[in-house]
């Protein structure tokens, strides 16, 4: 069984030796980054200099609830680059693309403050699951360097500590609480370094992530507090068509979308089309409808709540998952009257067509839908 205490005890030592350089921390806003930040100063005190850089992808209010949520514990110091992220990101569509965009974005950013502090070194907030996922082909997340042979001192001037690799969600969660962190960061919400990029399928505009932040502050709102491990909306475009195959199959009709989104097949990545179906049966049944929908090639199976009669552009997906480990997840067994009320407000945002729910596990699907 993990113990937290044991784990810094043995971990301070390969730490301390870093006592007399300055560091630079990088904090996003999850409970990884502000976690290996912590452990840090406190370790090594006020030669660490925690950063959090707003890249316009953040949640609402993220870097004000982050740096005051901390304010007695580490002092944090906000970037704002959004302007510069949000330009250099708009258009791309491709999921990977659009991940390596972003990490040569931030990292260009680290650099230039590197520089300016005259650092050295980085710690960032890598923990197993990301580099497992990267080096298994299944995603490129945006923290995970040294472990794909990048020399991060030739391309961007520092050395990088990451003093969580080999722990797991959880674990870390374990340590954060140890550590001493507000209920509000260790028990935080998973969001991945490119935030909300990630959950704007396809395209990237900046309509799409304004409705993107509203929607997903919403869904936060109902399922905070609930156990679930993780939950968050994602945007995607809504034009659909009824896929002859896999209704005349099924016997009822199977909806796919001009987006497609990551999914795990074996230990490989899978992109595929994502489908949404209109039923009222449990979630036991619905399970085994989404097992027979995607072996045509669909990575997530979406259960539609709410639909307008109208021509609009956007569809929002509501995510909410039971893990672990992160490596392997289940979709939350949410009350159906609890969807809809979370469905109803959204729809009051323009533009919204319609609200759904992804009863799709990891695998077939990631969790995040790229």
């Amino acid at each position: 069984m993990f113990n937290p205490s044991e784990f810094i005890k043995e971990i301070e030592p390969q730490l301390i030796k870093f006592k007399d350089e300055k560091i630079l921390a990088a904090i996003s806003g999850g409970v990884d980054s502000t976690t290996a930040a912590v452990l840090m100063y406190k370790i090594l005190g006020k030669n660490v200099i925690p950063v959090m850089i707003d890249t316009g992808f953040l949640r609402k209010n993220e870097a004000n609830i982050v740096k005051n949520s901390l304010k007695d514990i580490i002092p944090i110091k906000i970037i704002d680059k959004s302007k510069e992220f949000i330009s250099n990101l708009e258009g791309l569509e491709d999921a990977e693309e659009k991940r390596k965009k972003f990490r040569d974005l931030f990292y260009n950013t680290l650099s230039e403050l590197i520089k300016e502090y005259k650092i050295t070194y980085l710690v960032q907030g890598t923990i197993a699951a990301d580099w497992i996922e990267t080096q298994g082909g299944i995603k490129t997340q945006h923290n995970v360097l040294v472990q794909l042979g990048i020399d991060t001192e030739k391309t961007w001037g520092f050395k990088v500590i990451e003093p969580l690799a080999d722990l797991y969600k959880n674990e870390v969660r374990e340590v954060a609480r140890y550590l001493g962190l507000p209920k509000e960061i260790s028990e935080r919400q998973p969001f991945p370094g490119p935030g909300l990029l990630v959950r704007i399928i396809g395209r990237v505009t900046k309509e799409k992530l304004e409705i993107e932040r509203e929607a997903n502050s919403i869904v936060e709102k109902y399922l905070d507090g609930k156990g679930y491990s993780q939950y968050f909306s994602a945007i995607l475009e809504s034009n659909k068509i009824l896929d002859q195959t896999i209704s005349a199959d099924l016997g009822e009709k199977v909806f796919t979308y001009k987006n497609k989104a990551t999914g795990v097949k074996g230990d490989v990545r899978s992109f595929g089309k994502i489908a949404s179906i209109d039923s009222n049966c449990d979630y036991d049944k619905l399970r085994e409808t989404v097992q027979k929908i995607t072996k045509y090639d669909i990575t997530h199976v979406l259960l539609k709540l709410k639909e307008k009669d109208q021509d609009l552009p956007y569809s929002i997906a509501i995510r909410a998952v039971i893990t672990e480990d992160f490596m392997t997840a289940d979709f939350a067994k949410i009350d159906k009257g609890i969807l809809n009320k979370i469905a109803d407000e959204i729809m009051d945002i323009p533009k919204v067509k319609e609200v759904l729910y992804d009863i799709t596990s990891k695998p077939p699907a990631t969790i995040e839908f790229e």
